[in-house]
């Protein structure tokens, strides 16, 4: 629904003249009272401020009402919605000539006002593109906004004389593409600091395939100063993407990758925040996949492992590291075998340069063959010079209630109870047990240490652990 038209004379047909006081907020500098108002036209959606709430505050008194005229940053935020235009023409009179985030989900037929957008493109400093009328609003600007520094577009097909993107805005920082079509000769944007593509498609000759590995490889080349790359959907490989070179990108600090096994086409040593989700894995991930994870997983204060026949789930116990990986491998012959080789690896690499000195805890989810292979990894030191234990610090495992043999569990605690030396590990301080489908553990610590059923299982593997 559309704001009431704005008019100069509502504030004087609102205000009492005679009840007028002076209040201490009217004490305020300018520049302060400016930053209050704004403030108080954002709502709870987002900080910046809203055209129905700043008409809303002009009402006030006059002093407030000419502080808002006044005051183009205010004006600055120009939303189309997709039920009218409001009070667009207002906004951009009244922003003179400060920059615009602007914000279009819905034109219609409303050729005007994508006139009157881009007579202000000049202005533009941000942009969010919902229409599907990229074409026509494209079609009328013969050169890239040279003020565009984030540019977010949805839904929509780009066509190939986009004055948008060949050349890309100057100044351009920010892309953000979903569900977006682009020529496949779209070149890379260059000195990019955040890159979200999600479910990203080229068109050529008329045919409409996902995006290549190749041309996303080309996207972080022309970027190495990337600090947030966001990945969501599938990429069109070819047997010659096996070439590619991973690219540095040192300044990564926020890494999400769903969907879509690219890992090794980069390496990020100082990523603070990673959220990695691969499903449907037939083999292991190449060995330059881990030149991101590996470093990302050592800074962590702590994290928690879970293991399923099908699944490997990595998760951090303790802010500030924020870490998500989460591998499904698809369901076949050798899945779990896949699982576990690949927590072997991880786990391998963890402790390669330096011992992994955070906490650790372990549940494990899968049949018995896998779980009991997992404990007797982390129940003898790794091979090597370095005799390090794997995740020396782990203190809890964690079960499901489904028979789980006490003298494997048994033979884990005191192998690593048992350790000498420097790099000895930590004791296991906890075994919890959880109950199918509910969120309640029992802990049992004390059941398996007094398990007394096949003795030579257990004391056979801390012998062999030791």
């Amino acid at each position: 629904m559309d704001h009431p038209p704005f008019d100069d004379k509502a504030t004087e047909n609102t205000i009492d003249q005679s009840h007028m006081r002076k209040s201490p907020i009217d004490t305020l500098p300018t520049e302060l009272l400016e930053r209050v108002i704004g403030l108080g036209a954002t709502s709870g959606k987002g900080w910046r401020p809203e055209i129905k709430l700043i008409c809303e505050w002009r009402r006030v008194c006059w002093r407030w009402a000419s502080v808002i005229d006044h005051c183009s940053a205010l004006w600055s935020f120009v939303v189309v919605p997709a039920s009218g235009t409001g009070h667009v023409r207002t906004q951009l009179e009244k922003s003179k000539e400060a920059p615009l985030i602007v914000e279009v989900s819905c034109l219609g037929d409303r050729e005007e006002w994508i006139r009157l957008l881009v007579d202000n493109a000049n202005r533009w400093k941000a942009i969010t593109w919902y229409s599907p009328r990229w074409r026509e609003m494209s079609a009328m600007r013969d050169s890239p906004p040279p003020m565009l520094e984030a540019l977010a577009i949805v839904r929509t097909i780009i066509p190939p004389d986009s004055k948008f993107f060949n050349p890309p805005s100057p100044n351009l920082r920010s892309l953000q593409l979903m569900d977006v079509t682009i020529p496949s000769n779209t070149q890379p944007i260059f000195g990019l600091e955040e890159l979200r593509l999600t479910r990203i498609q080229t068109l050529e000759d008329g045919r409409v395939a996902p995006m290549s590995v190749r041309k996303f490889h080309q996207f972080l080349q022309a970027s190495p100063g990337l600090q947030v790359l966001k990945l969501d959907g599938a990429y069109s490989a070819s047997a010659a993407d096996k070439t590619l070179q991973p690219v540095d990108l040192p300044n990564l600090e926020e890494l999400m990758v769903v969907h879509v096994s690219i890992l090794h086409l980069f390496q990020a040593e100082h990523c603070a925040s990673l959220d990695v989700s691969l499903g449907s894995l037939q083999e292991r991930l190449p060995p330059a996949a881990w030149t991101t994870v590996i470093p990302t997983l050592r800074r962590a204060k702590g994290l928690e492992m879970e293991v399923s026949n099908h699944t490997l789930q990595i998760d951090c116990l303790r802010k500030p590291s924020t870490i998500h990986l989460y591998l499904h491998f698809k369901s076949q012959q050798g899945a779990a075998d896949l699982t576990y080789s690949t927590l072997e690896e991880i786990l391998q690499e963890l402790e390669n340069e330096s011992c992994f000195s955070a906490r650790a805890q372990l549940s494990l989810y899968a049949d018995e063959d896998i779980g009991v292979k997992v404990l007797k990894l982390l129940q003898s030191p790794m091979p090597g010079p370095s005799s390090g234990w794997r995740l020396p610090h782990l203190d809890t495992v964690c079960i499901r209630r489904e028979g789980f043999p006490y003298q494997h569990l048994k033979a884990f605690v005191q192998a690593r109870a048992n350790a000498q030396g420097d790099q000895a590990p930590k004791a296991v301080t906890s075994i919890l047990e959880s109950r199918s489908f509910s969120s309640e553990r029992e802990e049992i610590l004390a059941k398996v240490m007094d398990y007394a059923g096949d003795e030579g299982v257990a004391e056979g593997a801390v012998v062999q652990a030791g």
